[in-house]
Parts: structure tokens; C-alpha cells; sequence
């Protein structure tokens, strides 16, 4: 089987004559991705509200447990990131507020992020209504203040700042979206222009008869003000031979 061997300088000659076939592949997937992420992706709003988890006093005998401070601070965090996630809180949200929404819905929505190496939370709500992702993350955190106190005994979380309304979406990211879109058109319109160049195993200059071990006898020139079609094209079997 004949291996086809492709230099450099032979794939740029490809891409220059059907680059018009990359531009339309980059056109139509762009194209496609504004219309699509404009007209049928829902823009979703984010509220974010922060809380501060405060250390619980902690002694036996007039002697203070420093040693395992870190460590249960990292946990306590951890707690309260869960409890927030629980059927308890959530159920609790919803009926307050009466979301028609069920709490698979929430959580859904719903993402709770630590800041490294601190005992800040943010309590992040994501909606398509703006106004309404900020009320249900306030009103989370407040629930989970209300039920740290039952739960764990002390009320060492305290609400730091209040989420409020955003008037940017944070999704879909259009210009993203576009980014990715055109690098993804240009990739398939390569693709195409190399396959249709495997697949086209006609004959087209010298270089082509070499590859086949054949040899060039000469060359019909085409003159100007031919109107036969066919005789601008090169008979090739009657100007070359096997070698």
C-alpha cells in the first residue's frame, strides 16, 4: 500500500485553496452559538452572601485546648457547610418563602464555597431572577444561623455581608461560548479540507505523476480564448508512462 507523504509547504497550498471552506465552517458554528446562547439558554443570576464562622471558647480546668483549634475549626466549617444542604434548611426556605420548587431544585442551585485558610463562607444562589436569587440567599444564611443555634448549642455565625442583586448574568458567557465556537469551526473546517484532499485522488500537477512512479513527457499548455472545456484539460495518458 502507497503511504501519501504531505510536507509542510503542501498543507499550506491546501488551506489557500479551500479556505473559503474553513471561513464558512467558522461562520455557520459562531453564527449558530450567538443565535442559541441569545435566544434559548435562560441567563441565570448569581447572589452571593457571606458568613463568618466564629470559634467556640473552648477550656477544661482553666487550661485552653489550643492544639486541636485548627483542626476543629476546618470541621466546624465543614459542618456548617452541609447543614446548610440538608432537607431541614432547605425545606425550611422554601415553605417560608413558598417556592414552588423542590429541594433537589434548590441544591441544584445552590453552592457553598470556603475561602482557603479562613472561616469565611459565601453561600452562592444562582436564578433566572435576579431579585429572587438574592432573597432566598439571604435567607438561607439566615437559616442556617437559626439552626447552628439549635444544632450545635452557640451562635458563633454571624452574618457578614448580605447578598444583593445582580443585574449581570454570570451564565451562559456569550463571548466564551463564541471563542470556543470558532476555534471548534475552524478545527472541522480543516478536517473537512483534508479529508476531501485524501479523497481526491485526481490528477492536478507534476508532483502528483512522481508520487504515482511516473514519469512526465510534457505538458499540453492551456491557451487563452479556448471555448472547448475540454480542451483546456491535459490528456495525461497520452503524455506520460509507467516508468
Amino acid at each position: 500500500m502507497m503511504e501519501q507523504e504531505i510536507d509542510l509547504r503542501e498543507l499550506f497550498y491546501i488551506i489557500l485553496q479551500k479556505w473559503w471552506v474553513i471561513v464558512l465552517f467558522v461562520v455557520v458554528s459562531v453564527t449558530i452559538t450567538a443565535f442559541v446562547t441569545m435566544n434559548l439558554i435562560t441567563p441565570m443570576y448569581e447572589s452571593k452572601a457571606t458568613l463568618f464562622i466564629g470559634k467556640e471558647s473552648s477550656s477544661l480546668g482553666g487550661l485552653d485546648l489550643s492544639l486541636g483549634d485548627i483542626q476543629f475549626d476546618r470541621n466546624l466549617v465543614s459542618d456548617y457547610r452541609e447543614l446548610i444542604k440538608t432537607r431541614l434548611v432547605t425545606t425550611e426556605v422554601i415553605n417560608s418563602l413558598g417556592l414552588d420548587i423542590t429541594v433537589t431544585q434548590l441544591t441544584e442551585n445552590l453552592d457553598i464555597s470556603i475561602i482557603s485558610d479562613s472561616r469565611f463562607m459565601h453561600i452562592k444562589y444562582q436564578d433566572p431572577n435576579p431579585q429572587l436569587a438574592t432573597i432566598i440567599a439571604n435567607r438561607l444564611s439566615e437559616e442556617l444561623i437559626d439552626k447552628a443555634v439549635d444544632i450545635v448549642g452557640v451562635q458563633n455565625v454571624q452574618m457578614v455581608d448580605y447578598a444583593i442583586e445582580s443585574n449581570n448574568p454570570v451564565s451562559p458567557r456569550l463571548y466564551l461560548n463564541l471563542a470556543i465556537s470558532f476555534v471548534l469551526g475552524g478545527m472541522l473546517g480543516l478536517f473537512v479540507v483534508f479529508l476531501l484532499h485524501m479523497l481526491d485522488n485526481t490528477i492536478k500537477r507534476e508532483e502528483d505523476l512522481e508520487k504515482l512512479g511516473l514519469s512526465v513527457l510534457g505538458i499540453v499548455p492551456k491557451f487563452e480564448g479556448d471555448d472547448r472545456d475540454e480542451g483546456s484539460k491535459i490528456q495525461w495518458t497520452d503524455i506520460f508512462k509507467r516508468t
